[in-house]
């Protein structure tokens, strides 16, 4: 490994070094020195996402229990509604309840971290005098042609038309600059340091019809550093048309498919070597939070992994037109220009390409929430201007507002009363107790048993059945990208390696946002973590655990080492330590929802899992139902890490607190 050979800019932010400050969180790191941070969360690097200060209290809480709860301080403050967990869910409960109360109720919403969003977080980077943003969690608006008319029309209220991604969305960016996407090789595990370009990855990636033809495959086979009988296994993985179960009808292989892992499939049908199938197992880490050993076969298949060309799959098997609403111009995909959609017949499987990406992720749907419910807080009036408007933090909790969002407090206890919920939270070390008639928790789900003890015992046991998936997101903001430029690549999965990607973010400019345009403009590129225990017998979500608990243990120091050891193996000389201006470590060790896998969950149904995901046998139904005056939204009350169960479980909640 490399020895620093001083203090770089990386290391430090206002001068203080994040090594010094691993014990607190940053913003109080910063009140101690005396420091005038002008608190704007956005702006601060190091570790963000779950950052020191935001979890200590909910891991004693879950570790001990309540006894470390002491001297609780009545502020006697009341409301008619509390709302635990300042997500995309909790944001958008305290607008539905706004809406459907017909008045100005008095709504506070306590988060633990140090901004709002959750895992919908923003990540602000000037560099040379220029603003850039990217997203430390929740990613895009996938597939909204699918999302529920709630939340549909949520979007459409804030003022969000998607259809105004086509234009912002720069889809020929990397193609005019002759930059590609292709997979790192490294050197310690296959004995040379290479970058091949143009290997297949996702379905839902742009180029994908292009790099799945028969001369691309043999192409970057020839050029991958494995063994030859790797090589023709890998091709024969994209082209061999051999349908293993013709007996079978297309129902009947999805099932067995379902019920088989993806490894285990390639193994036993295709007899792929460990060479080939290891290509693959971190390919999937950033969707599933496990590798390909604990995949279902089938959603290896829709996330378009090779290997199921001869069993009689349609590209479009998933995407069923009488699905998409054809009526709502919002989504209507005719309305785009005649040269975009010659792109996407090109390059592109389905109607709706995966392109509808605010610049800082979907932070700006938690950024438009909160303007609507604080109006004075954030200015603005459209999806546009949102994008470079600074949210000014001194205005989300104020006495004389009908809503307030308060930062940095941990809830402890929530307590049905013979009037409503008594909360008590920790903020800076004290406990304060506060009343509602009603509350939400919005929070992850499997703290909730903890916050309210008095759940019956079938439903703690639900909410403890979710385990959310850890990950980390890390942000390196560049002074520029030569480096880049000379290996010609923008996106990189990087099998064998800690970070299992490494990705230049979507080329949208929007409003009064610009993305970079030369090679001499900063740039924010991205790389992911997900840590697993691959094939030691471990189910899933004990995966997710062990992982939860690698990620909290590791400094940022320990990111930045692994980070630049990868960088140096994958760019060599060209990659500059100097042009590095700034690391940020978005860190969720309770990351995405936990997404229900039948290779694992199928047997708590008794050997099959129910088709509808309302079904009152799932752990999620059981888990969210409400207690006394207390309602459950998030996605993990419906197993699902996307904004639209976001949404949709916010609107479930508020109604059965109103009905």
């Amino acid at each position: 490994m490399k020895k620093k050979t001083g203090i770089t800019r990386r290391d430090f932010v206002n001068g203080i070094s994040f090594s010094l400050a691993a014990s607190v969180a940053p913003i109080d790191y910063l009140r101690s020195q005396g420091i005038d941070s002008g608190y704007y969360p956005p702006a601060l690097s190091g570790i963000r996402g779950n950052h020191p200060g935001s979890f200590d209290h909910a891991h004693k809480l879950a570790f001990t229990g309540s006894g470390f709860i002491n001297e609780v301080q009545n502020l006697g403050e009341n409301y008619d509604l509390i709302i635990v967990g300042g997500g995309i869910s909790g944001l958008s409960a305290a607008h539905f309840f706004k809406e459907r109360t017909g008045k100005a109720p008095k709504m506070l919403i306590l988060d633990n971290h140090d901004d709002f969003g959750g895992h919908a977080k923003r990540n602000e980077f000037v560099v040379n005098g220029r603003t850039m943003l990217a997203y430390g969690g929740s990613q895009s608006i996938e597939s909204p042609s699918y999302y529920e008319e709630v939340s549909k029309n949520l979007l459409l209220d804030l003022g969000v038309d998607v259809q105004k991604f086509y234009k912002a969305y720069d889809f020929d960016y990397f193609k005019n600059r002759k930059l590609e996407a292709g997979m790192y090789f490294n050197e310690a595990t296959y004995g040379v340091s290479r970058i091949v370009k143009n290997v297949p990855s996702f379905r839902y990636d742009l180029d994908y019809k292009e790099t799945i033809k028969p001369e691309n495959i043999e192409r970057v086979a020839s050029q991958m550093p494995i063994s030859d009988q790797s090589k023709k296994e890998f091709i024969k993985l994209f082209l061999d048309q051999t349908d293993f179960f013709p007996e079978l009808s297309l129902e009947e292989k999805y099932y067995l498919l379902d019920n088989i892992s993806y490894e285990n499939y390639l193994r036993k049908y295709h007899k792929a070597g460990e060479e080939v199938i290891g290509l693959f197992h971190s390919l999937v880490w950033g969707l599933w939070g496990v590798g390909n050993d604990s995949i279902p076969a089938i959603g290896c298949w829709a996330d378009g992994l090779p290997g199921f060309s001869g069993l009689g799959f349609t590209d479009n098997e998933e995407l069923n037109d009488e699905l998409i609403d054809q009526e709502n111009s919002m989504y209507d995909v005719d309305v785009v220009d005649e040269s975009i959609r010659d792109s996407m017949s090109k390059n592109e499987l389905s109607d709706e390409p995966y392109i509808f990406h605010f610049p800082d992720g979907n932070a700006t749907i938690a950024r438009l929430l909160v303007r609507r419910l604080i109006p004075n807080s954030i200015p603005g009036h459209t999806m546009e201007d949102i994008v470079t408007a600074k949210t000014n933090y001194s205005m989300l909790d104020k006495p004389e507002q009908d809503t307030n969002i308060r930062l940095n407090s941990t809830v402890v206890s929530t307590t049905n009363t013979k009037d409503g919920v008594e909360v008590v939270y920790a903020k800076e070390g004290v406990f304060y107790k506060i009343h509602a008639k009603q509350c939400i928790l919005a929070c992850n789900n499997g703290i909730i048993p903890e916050l309210c003890p008095e759940l019956p015992k079938k439903q703690k046991e639900a909410l403890k059945y979710n385990v959310k998936v850890p990950l980390v997101w890390v942000q390196v903001a560049m002074k520029n990208w030569h480096m880049l430029a000379k290996n010609k690549v923008y996106s990189l999965q990087c099998p064998n390696n800690f970070y299992n990607s490494f990705y230049v973010d979507f080329p949208v400019s929007l409003g009064d946002y610009q993305f970079p345009q030369t090679f001499e403009d900063p740039v924010v590129f991205m790389m992911q973590h997900v840590p697993t225990r691959p094939n030691q017998g471990y189910t899933n979500r004990e995966q997710y655990r062990l992982g939860r608990h690698d990620i909290l243990k590791m400094t940022y120091q320990d990111y930045e080492d692994k980070l630049f050891d990868q960088l140096r193996g994958m760019f060599g000389s060209d990659f500059n330590e100097e042009d590095v201006a700034t690391i940020t470590v978005n860190r969720w060790a309770h990351g995405y929802s936990y997404e229900y896998n039948n290779l694992f969950d199928a047997e708590y149904f008794g050997g099959e899992m129910p088709e509808s995901r309302n079904d009152e046998r799932y752990p999620h139904v059981i888990g969210r139902k409400p207690f006394g005056n207390i309602a459950i939204a998030n996605s993990d009350a419906l197993g699902s890490a996307f904004v639209d169960a976001a949404i949709s479980q916010a609107d479930r909640a508020v109604n059965e607190l109103l009905s």
